[in-house]
């Protein structure tokens, strides 16, 4: 990294020392540009690269910390130098923890200043090179997990590519199992964070409360059992990525707080009255139609348009069937059971079936076989689960007529309706099938339990 090819920012609103210290540096080889106003030098950044920014404290308006942690919130790799002429430890303290290279108390001279721009570029130079070299080792690694040639899976990665650099919102949608956090970490992965945190929590598994508290953090003494303070991940996600699986699980309230963080960049603990800034960047997912949350006012119509401004869709299995042949491969390279590989007629059987619970699914399905098939290091047809070798069920339609005497009971009416809803209309997603049929998602596990030994028999 040459002098040439850096971008250095100055902000003072004393005009004398912009000028100044604009001709030094300019007189010392390198590129800078200068400001009066931090508002005008935020725009400017907003469009340009900026590695170093050099800038007084006390200014009128926006001061120097507050500009240069808006200016790391798109540039989390820019150096910052601060000038003040009011020394204060408190001050210094607040600089170093938001990031800067070195503080100067006015006046001081010119070598002073050049040894600490020289400094900033010495640590540029070391952090590119260190990211360089994660970037090779992890090369490999990149997209870990998302296996496939096909069409529909090289849009998804395509995409992965095109947004890992922008700061903006992800939405990932897609059934369970399709690998939605994986994409997520394949953003990550491929951005500039990629040395800061991945920070994820899957927004179902919580109650509201208790989800609260993890997201936005708490103050001691703020509830029952809250005996010291707590760091929320939106904070500790520093200025990598946080990512929310199961977004539409959130409750209205916490939809509320999650919109104000977006918008307003903060943070505020329960019991807090403080806030704390929000510097990373969000990612989230959903295994459910968020636009039809909205239309029945389950999903704020507000916080869904902040959190699509870049959406990724991932197709199921049964979309990418020519995938599963390299998927399978994948996991029997990573399996501990010696099984080479699968052959052709149970390579086709896999094909035929739809994969309801998708990549896990057969995941799942792969460790199964390589535990429990025979000393062959080849798995044939007979050591695949009997389920994968039935036919799919089709939708069953009954007419009563007069006279009629071959019409079916209510349970098996019940049952044609239960596997219909569970295989066609939300591809095995047990959560979805319960809704539509009215029931809770216990009543539906005791009904397929039911179905099941049924299917047994004796």
């Amino acid at each position: 990294m040459d002098k040439k090819d850096l971008s250095l920012v100055l902000v003072d609103d004393e005009e004398s020392m912009v000028e100044w210290l604009t001709l030094l540096i300019e007189q010392n080889g390198y590129q800078v540009t200068s400001f009066r106003k931090p508002e005008e030098a935020l725009v400017w950044c907003k469009e340009n690269i900026v590695h170093v920014l050099i800038s007084d404290i006390k200014m009128p308006g926006m001061n120097g910390l507050d500009l240069f942690g808006r200016i790391r919130e798109l540039q989390p790799y820019t150096a910052g130098i601060f000038m003040t002429a009011f020394s204060s430890v408190d001050t210094a303290v607040k600089a170093v923890r938001g990031g800067a290279s070195d503080y100067l108390l006015k006046p001081f001279k010119t070598d002073q200043m050049l040894a600490a721009i020289e400094k900033c570029v010495r640590d540029l130079k070391l952090t590119e090179e260190n990211r360089n070299l994660k970037r090779k080792l992890q090369k490999q690694y990149n997209f870990q997990g998302i296996i496939g040639k096909s069409k529909p899976i090289l849009k998804v990665l395509e995409l992965v590519r095109k947004v890992a650099d922008n700061s903006s919102t992800v939405l990932i949608s897609g059934e369970s199992g399709t690998g939605k956090e994986l994409v997520a970490k394949a953003i990550h992965n491929n951005s500039s964070r990629i040395d800061e945190p991945f920070v994820g929590i899957n927004c179902g598994s919580l109650s509201p409360n208790l989800l609260e508290s993890e997201l936005f953090g708490h103050k001691k003494g703020s509830f029952t059992g809250a005996y010291r303070d707590k760091t929320g991940l939106m904070v500790s996600a520093g200025r990598g990525t946080l990512f929310l699986d199961e977004i539409g699980e959130l409750s209205r309230d916490l939809q509320a707080k999650l919109l104000r963080a977006i918008q307003e960049r903060q943070v505020r603990p329960v019991g807090d009255t403080a806030t704390k800034p929000f510097y990373a960047r969000l990612i989230c997912a959903t295994n459910r139609d968020l636009h039809k949350m909205v239309f029945e006012n389950q999903f704020r119509e507000d916080l869904f348009y902040r959190l699509n401004v870049l959406p990724i869709v991932m197709p199921p299995l049964r979309e990418r069937k020519e995938d599963i042949i390299l998927l399978v491969e994948h996991f029997l390279r990573n399996s501990e059971h010696g099984i080479k590989s699968f052959d052709s007629d149970s390579i086709k059987a896999l094909g035929s079936y739809d994969w309801p619970g998708n990549v896990r699914e057969l995941q799942n399905i792969v460790e199964r076989v390589c535990v429990m098939s025979s000393a062959s290091d080849v798995v044939s047809l007979s050591d695949l689960p009997g389920f994968l070798l039935q036919k799919p069920r089709e939708p069953v339609f009954y007419s009563a007529r007069e006279g009629d005497d071959s019409l079916p009971t209510l349970s098996e009416i019940e049952k044609a309706w239960t596997f219909y809803v569970l295989d066609k209309k939300t591809a095995g997603e047990k959560r979805a099938a319960a809704r539509i049929l009215g029931i809770n998602e216990a009543t539906l596990h005791r009904r397929l339990e039911k179905y099941r030994k049924e299917e047994e028999g004796p």
